[in-house]
């Protein structure tokens, strides 16, 4: 039978969902109308703080569920426990020392950090970003090889709209140097791909080497944070980030789609999970 994801899936897309649209509703409220900052007061801050930690929290909590009767709790917790472990290590080596990403460092707009450079949301939006692309990979039917190289490649993609939107557009972390673009340089780029590449990898060992396709919902969380990346990147008045990022947001699901999906089916003799052509 077609595994579907659980119940608490659907709760946490909602508010991962829900706290997208607030924020871009907000911004959008402010840019129109800027008096409303001045009668919300206060509370401002807690209208901006709140909606990005059920963001920071909803977006990997959603990708665990959305995998979670495909993979089981195991092998899904070796995932998270992978992917955060390598982007937790990668950025606080480039906080501290520039390398890979070049020399940037973080607000304090996310709250506290790990070792005061990194702030304890992001090693885990690595997994998030990082599983989602493994799966979009998995969907297109390439080789191992070329699986690992197309996720790590859909990584990259995913910091097209990203990082001018955090940096630029609402600065969640800082450049302290005049990149190409927006500000960032173009080792960045090298440096997520790298990153990538070594998180895949272990995906790779995890999964035992097999596709990891899970449907629709990899494609519609994908959309939805690249949606939110562009919403920031318009506000902004970013349009160069928001052509080229609504492009480099749109080809990974593209690409997915081109064949048919897999789906998740349970072995008759052993009950274990399987990937199938749908």
């Amino acid at each position: 039978m077609t595994r579907t994801p659980p119940r608490l899936f659907f709760v946490a897309f909602a508010l991962f969902a829900g706290s997208v649209a607030f924020s871009l509703a907000g911004m959008l409220a402010l840019q129109l109308a800027p008096a409303i900052a001045g009668r919300v007061g206060a509370i401002l801050g807690l209208l901006m703080t709140v909606p990005t930690w059920i963001y920071s929290v909803t977006l990997p909590l959603a990708v665990f569920l959305a995998f979670h009767r495909i993979v089981g709790a195991r092998r899904g917790l070796a995932f998270a426990a992978w992917g955060i472990l390598i982007g937790a290590s990668a950025e606080l080596i480039g906080t501290t020392t520039g390398f890979p990403f070049g020399p940037y460092s973080y607000s304090d707009f996310l709250g506290p950090k790990i070792l005061g450079h990194v702030p304890y949301a992001i090693p885990a939006s690595w997994y998030a970003a990082a599983l989602l692309s493994f799966s979009l990979a998995s969907a297109t039917g390439v080789t191992r090889a070329r699986r690992v190289l197309l996720a790590a490649a859909f990584m990259v993609l995913w910091d097209v709209a990203l990082d001018p939107a955090m940096s630029a557009g609402f600065p969640i972390w800082l450049w302290h140097v005049e990149g190409f673009f927006y500000g960032m340089p173009l080792v960045n780029w090298f440096g997520w791909f790298v990153t990538a590449l070594v998180i895949m990898l272990g995906f790779e060992v995890i999964q035992r080497r097999e596709a990891l396709a899970g449907g629709v919902w990899p494609a519609v969380i994908w959309s939805v944070n690249g949606v939110f990346a562009i919403g920031i990147c318009v506000k902004a008045g970013l349009w160069l980030a928001v052509l080229i990022g609504a492009v480099a947001i749109a080809l990974p699901p593209l690409l997915a789609m081109r064949r048919r999906p897999f789906l998740a089916r349970v072995h008759p003799a052993n009950g274990e999970t399987m990937q199938v052509a749908g």
